[in-house]
């Protein structure tokens, strides 16, 4: 049987804000994405763990890696909410449009996560890059895989700068460490759910989803005053 065409999305409007970012066949390089000294050649689906832990650290967005301002968006799926942590650095709202039209994850184009085969990364000829030190990342056992299971949901949530808290999970047994924004007791200025979860394939279920819950009380009640 013949596979359906997928059209290629077009590419999104580039925002003012990121109008001097790095391009990428077409597409913005986030400021924590893995590339070469040369950012037009990024290593896309892998952080480059300095710049995330600076973004963390000095409250910079992830994408064009300014200042956050006073809202700040997250985009968290529920194993998030459930563990209370936002693993990856918030962006400005304007960055955070572009990146649910631009990411195919959050766009709902992508229903499974990549399959990550051995990483190969490509040496360039440019003598001051630091790719020659780039080392393959090693899974802590303790880490479920999600390459090639189904998406998660995932939802924008916007908190004020001021409850903008970078925490550590030392993890458990059962569950890795995880450094990233604090989600309990953050106030909610706006939710919304950005992309339904893709249905498991052996019938399998999904984390319990409490921002479901969160989401029709915000409809019933109104933001203020939420908190995660």
């Amino acid at each position: 049987m013949t596979e359906p065409v997928v059209p290629v999305p077009a590419r999104p409007p580039i925002p003012v804000r990121l109008a001097h970012a790095p391009l990428a066949q077409g597409l913005v390089v986030p400021h924590i994405t893995l590339a070469h000294r040369d950012r037009t050649r990024p290593v896309w689906g892998k952080l480059d763990h300095r710049r995330l832990r600076e973004a963390l650290s000095r409250r910079l967005c992830q994408v064009c890696g300014q200042p956050l301002d006073d809202r700040v968006v997250l985009y968290i799926r529920p194993a998030d909410h459930l563990r209370g942590i936002s693993p990856e650095p918030g962006v400005h709202p304007e960055c955070g449009h572009y990146s649910r039209q631009a990411c195919p994850m959050l766009a709902g184009r992508q229903t499974r996560y990549n399959p990550h085969p051995p990483e190969k990364f490509a040496r360039c000829e440019d003598p001051a890059c630091q790719c020659r030190r780039w080392q393959a990342n090693e899974r802590d056992s303790r880490e479920a895989p999600r390459e090639g299971q189904p998406a998660d949901a995932w939802y924008e949530v916007w908190i004020p700068i001021s409850d903008y808290t970078t925490v550590h999970d030392p993890g458990t047994d059962t569950a890795p460490p995880v450094t990233g924004i604090e989600l309990r007791g953050a106030k909610l200025l706006k939710i919304r759910k950005v992309r339904d979860a893709a249905p498991a394939a052996d019938g399998t279920s999904h984390p319990v989803d409490l921002l479901r819950a969160h989401l029709a009380f915000a409809a019933m009640f109104g933001y203020g005053g939420l908190r995660l």
